[in-house]
């Protein structure tokens, strides 16, 4: 078996050199070192993803439609638009948006907030549909003209520079402002600001598209938790599982044949929202669970390649590694900031 491990976020974004500064990660310095990597511009994982899965990329990402399946939603022929909850608060002189990443809120907190757009928005034809907490979908008459930011790569952002843009953006910032009128006077707020919880104060709009089938991916076995790689898989009809605790646990359950792609994204929230020391704890326990035991069954011959690849705004690197190439003293190890350097097109230690 080969395991494709997708870790979004590996490189730290922006400047920050001195992050990785003795992170304990042995394992994957040996990974990066003997394999061979490679580096590509950023993008974000879900262009990553669905470029993966075959499917053509235009200016939009039509994440919508695919995540809404993972949902339990059935897609059909219908346009699809995430309306996720989010709150805006102000923050250095800008609206800063931050995603349930932040805060948390209850299936029956979305279900009365969406109720509340429904009643103002429905006379319009535009239904919201909460289908998880964190998740919400409107189904449109058509596809608009616009280029939207995916809220994971807009969330920890001033919301002026990741706005929508095209033809129809002003409609639909029409709309969000709207919403956050709605939102900003709702019960379901004024609950949660007594209790010192963020309110649930606007949407956030993105991803809008129709769905389109998906080839089937032959000896391919999913294993996540995030949204959109678990309805891409179910698209395709490739074999899914819930994101394993660790790569013991993988390689107990996966088939000893074919290739098992995993996606571990909890460096996505700390990288957005800056938190550098979360972000170290998270890299250091996948260390832990998933580099560290996959270099030794590696090794040892258990497994024949482990594949990283690391979608980011901060560079996109990817590296393959054979047992054989474990042997290549040579290819010397050096610190973990010289290989994020490498993906942001910069060299040196």
């Amino acid at each position: 078996m080969n395991v494709r491990l997708v870790i979004p976020d590996l490189v730290w974004p922006g400047e920050g050199s001195g992050v990785y500064e003795d992170l304990a990660a042995p394992a994957l310095g040996e990974l990066l070192a003997r394999g061979r990597r490679a580096s590509a511009p950023s993008e974000t994982l879900e262009g990553w993803l669905l470029a993966d899965f075959g499917l053509a990329l235009g200016d939009e990402l039509a994440v919508a439609p695919y995540t809404l399946l993972a949902d339990g939603g059935t897609p059909g022929a219908d346009a699809w638009l995430r309306a996720d909850p989010v709150h805006v608060k102000v923050a250095r002189e800008a609206l800063l948006l931050a995603d349930a990443h932040a805060f948390s809120l209850s299936r029956a907190e979305a279900e009365r907030l969406a109720e509340a757009l429904n009643r103002h928005f429905a006379p319009a034809g535009l239904v919201c549909y909460p289908l998880a907490p964190e998740r919400w979908y409107l189904r449109l008459p058509s596809l608009p003209q616009m280029t939207t930011t995916p809220l994971p790569h807009a969330r920890g952002r001033a919301v002026s520079t990741e706005q929508a843009f095209g033809p129809d953006a002003v409609r639909w910032h029409a709309f969000a402002n709207e919403a956050q009128m709605l939102l900003h006077a709702h019960p379901v707020n004024a609950e949660r600001e007594a209790r010192g919880e963020p309110a649930v104060n606007s949407v956030w709009l993105w991803g809008a598209g129709r769905f389109a089938p998906v080839a089937p991916r032959r000896g391919v076995s999913v294993h996540a938790d995030e949204p959109l790689a678990r309805g891409l898989a179910l698209a395709a009809g490739t074999p899914l599982a819930p994101l394993p605790a660790s790569a013991e646990a993988l390689l107990a359950e996966a088939p000893r044949e074919g290739v098992a792609l995993v996606l571990i994204d909890a460096l996505r929230g700390p990288a957005a929202y800056a938190e550098a020391g979360a972000w170290r704890e998270a890299l250091e326990a996948i260390e832990h669970r998933w580099l560290a035991p996959l270099a030794a069954a590696l090794e040892g011959g258990r497994i024949g390649m482990v594949t990283i690849a690391s979608p980011g705004e901060g560079g996109s690197l990817s590296v393959e590694t054979t047992r054989q190439d474990l042997r290549c003293f040579w290819r010397r190890v050096r610190p973990l900031a010289h290989y994020a350097g490498e993906a942001a097109g910069k060299r040196g230690e």
